[in-house]
């Protein structure tokens, strides 16, 4: 049975406090190192033959810890794309990958069902 006289409050103010804390700051590096560790052990090589090079890079925080896992290299890209290197990465760290392909999918659904309504309103008339 739910109770309606429930009521809860969240304090934004101590949740930015949270999410800017040192704690959390090393828990998010912690997590991109593990990420760039696991690209590392894969072993992907550049053209000459070098390792790809990872690295963990954190800022001061703004609004919350952070940390980003970049490859720093030209061919970064071309190796993202064609095999996954940094979401298959971040996957096998047990994190949830939500890219810019769920993001465009979901607006070409969208602009898809309006383009076909407005289709269906004019073959109307």
């Amino acid at each position: 049975m739910a109770r309606n006289d429930v009521r809860v409050v969240l304090d934004s103010g101590a949740l930015a406090e949270v999410l800017r804390s040192p704690e959390i700051q090393t828990l998010i590096t912690g997590k991109a190192g593990e990420v760039a560790n696991l690209v590392r052990a894969r072993g992907y090589r550049v053209r000459d033959g070098r390792p790809l090079p990872v690295e963990v890079i954190t800022e001061a925080p703004t609004d919350r810890a952070a940390a980003t896992v970049a490859i720093t290299h030209p061919a970064g890209v071309g190796m993202e794309a064609r095999h996954g290197v940094l979401r298959r990465a971040a996957e096998a760290a047990g994190l949830e990958v939500i890219g810019l392909d769920a993001k465009a999918k979901t607006k070409a659904n969208t602009t898809r069902r309006r383009s076909s309504r407005r289709g269906r309103k004019r073959g109307r008339r």
